[in-house]
Parts: C-alpha cells; structure tokens; sequence
C-alpha cells in the first residue's frame, strides 16, 4: 500500500485495466470515479479517452495499440507496487499476462477479474479471452446473478469456486445533482404527447430494429429518440425514413452521460429490446428518472424486476407484444407520469453504486493483504 501525505493512513494503490474509458465506461463511471476519494488509481485503457478523467485519477491509455498498452502497463508495473490489479475485460487481461511474463506472475495474487457482460453476448473470441484471464485471475466477479448464471457449466467447473456475482450498481446522486442543476435547455419538443428514449450502442444486440419494425405498423403521435453510435447507425437511420412521420425520430449519437440523464429526466418512457446484456445501467438510471419502461424479456431485465405498475416486459422478436406495450402507453400516458414512485424507490434501495463499492472494496482488500 502506498502512503498518502504526511498521514499514517495507508491507501491502497490499484491498476485498473480497460478496453474504453468513454461516457458509457462502467470502469470508469461506476468503478473509478466511485473510488476516486478512497483508492490511489491508475487507470490504463487500450482506447484514447473520450472523457476528460477526473484529476484524482492517473490515467494512460494504448492508442488503440496493443504493443503501447502492453509497454505501458509493464513500466507501470516496474515502477509501482500495486495492491491490486482489476481487469475490466479478456483481451487487456491478455496484455496483462504477457506483460509479467515471465518474473511478474506474482502479480496474478492481486487481481480481480469483472465480466461485464451476459456469457451469451460475447463473441467467441472473447469468451476465449476471457475465460483465459478468469483462469489466471485469483477473483472473478460477474455484474449481475444472470451473468454468473449465463457461464457455461464447462467454464464454471474451473471457476466457479472463485466466482461472486456483484449487482452493478448506478449513482443516483448524479441524477440528483443533473436534475438540480439541469439547464434550460430542452431535448425533446415540447408538444410532443409522449416522449421516449432508447440508448445503447447501433449494433444487433441492442435490437433497435425490432423497435422501427414495429413503428411501421402502429401509428403513435410523440418523439423518439435514440442515444447512441455503432456501425448499424445508418442502417437505421435509412430505415426510419419509411415510418410515417405521426412519430418524429432523432438520433443523437454518443452523448456526455450528463446529458444523457438529462433525456432521461425529460422522456416519459425508457424502452430496450436488446437481445442480451449484463446489468444494464441505463435501465436502472432511467427507472429512477421516473421513466415508464418496456424492456425485452432477458434475464438481466428480469433480474431488476421493476414494479409492474412501472414496466412492460415483451418477447422483442413479437410485433404483437410491443404494439400491445405502445397501445397501453398512449391509452395510459397521463397515469403513467404521475405514478413512478415505486420505481424510483425500487431503483435507489436496490441497484446503489455504493453497495457495489462496499462489496468490491472487501475483496481489494483480501487482495491486497497476501
């Protein structure tokens, strides 16, 4: 451990390893910032940051390149007697294992794996990755139980005794603070009769298209937004032209998380029908922003369990139970607004990034005392 100032307080000294650190990074965004007070870090993404790192954090990153990334975390290593090391995801665990090859193994006492994501939604390649890093790891760590449970039985014969899952949790002072302080600026038009938000990355697993599909069959008078950027971008942007113009579509790409929270203050409904996930944040965000919520029925959705009075669960591949969801809203919109405390309650009490912290900062701490 390191020590800070003139104190006799020992804090602890962490290397985080990450693909990204942008908007929507939960190692950055949940893990780093939420620590930033407690824990000395250093954080080492292969991406150049899109966001602007927080002064309480030392921050490097690869340039996209795997050999930098590679260097850099070997003269971090070389240079810094980490407590422990937390790998957000296989392939810079990779770049970690060939960096102490060979007289640096030792550092595999101190590490920490998180798997962000739904076993199911990673492509085969990562899953080798992955399951790789896992094994070297001394902790694995899932970010939901439907996480944990996804990992095949063949996987979890070899992990599964060092395997905690641990609920991703979201700040819900920060939507506090957004809603306080939000500016006068409006996102969404306001004659607009009902307002909807729909954020994740343009690609086949977030399922924006089962959306548009069925926006083509029923007619809705409101706006839609979409909050995001991928390679399906475009694809569905031509695609929303044909829907009938009752229902204005906006794409917006990535924005700032602030300015995320600020849509989801403003929108009525928050839907998702992604065909797989981890725990994901932007549903519990938006549940506390009061957003009524249709979300597919995947386990990492069914596992929040929102209040029934706040949600639609749909089969997404079904046109019927999504319309039949959107019918409900536009017959219901008026309740629907005024009766979200319970899924507001629901969000705080249960999904709290500060239970995640207390729950990660007891294994850095088992760590980091061998």
């Amino acid at each position: 451990m390191c020590l800070r100032g003139l104190t006799n307080v020992y804090i602890m000294k962490l290397l985080r390893l990450a693909i990204t650190v942008n908007s929507t990074s939960a190692p950055y965004n949940q893990f780093s910032l939420g620590f930033k007070e407690a824990i000395d870090q250093t954080l080492c993404s292969l991406l150049e940051h899109d966001v602007l790192i927080d002064k309480n954090i030392k921050a490097f990153h690869g340039d996209g390149s795997i050999l930098k990334m590679l260097k850099l975390i070997k003269g971090l290593v070389k240079k810094n007697k980490y407590d422990v090391i937390h790998i957000h995801s296989g392939l810079t665990g990779i770049i970690f294992l060939l960096a102490i090859f060979p007289f640096r193994l030792g550092l595999l006492k101190k590490t920490v794996f998180t798997l962000h994501n739904s076993w199911n939604v990673l492509k085969p390649r990562n899953q080798f990755l992955n399951f790789i890093v896992m094994l070297a790891s001394r902790k694995v760590c899932t970010c939901s139980v439907s996480s944990q449970d996804s990992i095949p039985k063949i996987i979890n014969y070899f992990v599964g005794k060092k395997t905690k899952a641990i609920v991703n949790g979201f700040d819900h002072q920060r939507i506090d603070r957004v809603k306080v302080n939000k500016k006068s600026r409006i996102h969404f038009d306001k004659d607009s009769k009902i307002k909807i938000v729909y954020i994740g990355a343009f690609n086949n697993t977030k399922n924006q298209i089962a959306l548009l599909r069925v926006l083509k069959e029923f007619k809705i008078d409101g706006e839609l937004i979409f909050l995001g950027d991928g390679f399906n971008k475009d694809f569905l942007k031509l695609f929303s032209k044909d829907i009938p113009n009752f229902l204005k579509i906006t794409f917006k790409g990535q924005v700032d998380r602030g300015v995320a929270i600020e849509h989801m203050l403003e929108a009525d409904v928050f839907i998702s029908l992604s065909k797989g996930e981890g725990m994901p944040i932007a549903v519990l965000e938006s549940m506390y922003a009061g957003c009524f919520m249709v979300l597919s029925k995947i386990p990492p959705h069914e596992e929040i369990l929102p209040p029934k009075e706040g949600c639609f669960f749909v089969e997404p591949s079904s046109k019927r139970e999504v319309i039949n969801a959107l019918d409900y809203i536009v017959n219901n919109i008026k309740i629907l607004k005024n009766h979200n405390a319970n899924s507001i309650e629901h969000a705080a009490n249960h999904f709290s990034v500060e239970a995640m912290l207390d729950k990660y900062l007891k294994i850095y701490t088992i760590l980091s005392l061998k």
